[in-house]
């Protein structure tokens, strides 16, 4: 497919045609009818490609998920819309009243999502022509970023790594990834919990996660409001107790972004800065298996590896914390036709074709998600493998303009899975657009 300026212009107007549909006024929600509320990470994504056409707005982005930051500094990762009931888990069912730091007004979820807002708010400076205007913003929101912060160091740090773990697998983002299987089989099993999702009866079930895992979900929910949502009864207790490759990436990066903005702000807290060398220094002794040379997921309760092919083993790549003799083989790994990168499809799979566990359709089994190849773009081109990422770009594209602004996709087909008109799918697709447009210096005709 030759990539002309036309195309990407023509795509980039449906993408903010897409994030104007989903505009709830101060949030965006992630898609028409699945997801009728305001959502962590997506909200990060979101404001990344708000940044590039209206900076104002993707700024209110932020603001509005902060707005349901709970007392100890947790962001949630669902902010309620009150106009909508027709969720399932809502509101009622979370219960987060149950926590004396819960905000109420907004109501929210009582878990958090994988952080990435301080690293959209570097995102927003740095495409602004207006940085004084961003530096306020940047200085109005600093000490809720370092409250957010402040509480994955209090209450999501179990030894002495400085790295942290999650207490549900809708925390990391990648809900139904068969990194949690096994730790799933700790949860009990004779809890018969009556199911209203609402998800299957607008997205087949094929393409959702099973009804085995939802009871699993939501056993957890139940477990956390026996405990008021208390954080350390919780670590006690939860059966599903994970440190994640991919989340304690991110939050590296989050941190390498929000350290940043100190330099921005002329500040610096001296603790936020030790925590992330103590990550970074950390990082590969927890989680680079020397027994698959690959970065596995620990389980904390049975001190295990928890060995997967899945994108997550790639995520390091966003940060430099690879060692350098690492990264040819995770690129090695990540662009072979055998894995993670179809020959005739699109990547990058969420598991590796050649696993026993790939499925080309079920949410985070296999389907290609362009949040996914978003970040694994910036990887790329940070450790310097710019041919790999401008491939990878151009393939993006592509998929999105012949199949439109799915949730996620058939990797070896294009179709459209999930939901329709998704916005972060919208909204990255904006900030490849303009990555593309610079790598290419004005000649937009390659194919």
């Amino acid at each position: 497919m030759a990539i002309t300026a036309a195309i990407l212009d023509h795509l980039k107007s449906q993408a903010l045609g897409v994030l104007q549909t989903n505009d709830l006024g101060c949030s965006t929600k992630p898609a028409p009818e699945l997801y009728p509320h305001q959502w962590n990470w997506d909200s990060a994504f979101i404001a990344m490609g708000l940044a590039h056409h209206d900076p104002a707005r993707a700024q209110m982005e932020i603001r509005s998920l902060l707005a349901g930051q709970w007392r100890n500094g947790m962001i949630p990762h669902i902010i309620f819309n009150r106009k909508v009931n027709s969720y399932f888990p809502g509101p009622e069912w979370w219960d987060v009243a149950l926590c004396e730091a819960a905000s109420l007004n907004p109501l929210t979820s009582g878990i958090t999502q994988p952080p990435l807002l301080a690293w959209a708010a570097s995102q927003i400076y740095k495409h602004s022509p207006n940085k004084s205007r961003v530096q306020q913003f940047l200085g109005s929101i600093y000490d809720q970023l370092v409250e957010s912060f402040r509480f994955f160091r209090r209450n999501r740090v179990v030894d002495d790594t400085g790295l942290v773990c999650i207490i549900h697998p809708w925390e990391s983002g990648l809900d139904n990834a068969p990194n949690w299987d096994l730790a799933l089989g700790h949860i009990s099993s004779d809890l018969n919990i009556s199911l209203q999702r609402t998800d299957t009866t607008l997205i087949p079930g094929s393409e959702r996660p099973t009804e085995t895992d939802y009871q699993s979900y939501l056993a957890l929910v139940e477990l956390f409001k026996q405990h008021g949502y208390s954080q350390a009864r919780i670590l006690d207790t939860c059966p599903f107790l994970v440190q994640p490759v991919m989340f304690n990436a991110l939050l590296c990066r989050d941190l390498e972004a929000m350290l940043q903005i100190e330099e921005i702000l002329g500040c610096s807290d001296s603790r936020l800065k030790d925590w992330h060398e103590q990550m970074k220094s950390n990082f590969d002794v927890k989680f680079l298996n020397p027994d698959t040379s690959s970065y596995d997921d620990f389980d904390c309760r049975t001190e295990t590896f928890m060995v997967t092919d899945t994108c997550s083993g790639f995520m390091p790549l966003i940060t430099d914390l690879p060692a350098s003799e690492n990264i040819e083989q995770l690129v090695s790994h990540l662009t072979s036709p055998n894995s993670f990168w179809p020959a005739a499809g699109f990547p990058i799979t969420t598991v590796a074709l050649n696993s026993d566990d790939f499925d080309p359709v079920r949410y985070w089994r296999g389907p290609t998600w362009i949040n996914i190849n978003w970040l694994v773009v910036q990887g790329l081109t940070r450790h310097g493998y710019p041919r790999k990422a401008l491939e990878l770009m151009e393939k993006t594209i592509e998929l999105v303009q012949r199949n439109g602004f799915f949730e996620y996709y058939h990797p070896l087909t294009g179709k459209g899975l999930g939901a329709e008109s998704f916005s972060w799918s919208a909204a990255l697709i904006i900030d490849l657009i303009v990555e593309y447009e610079n790598s290419q210096g004005g000649n937009l005709s390659l194919s």
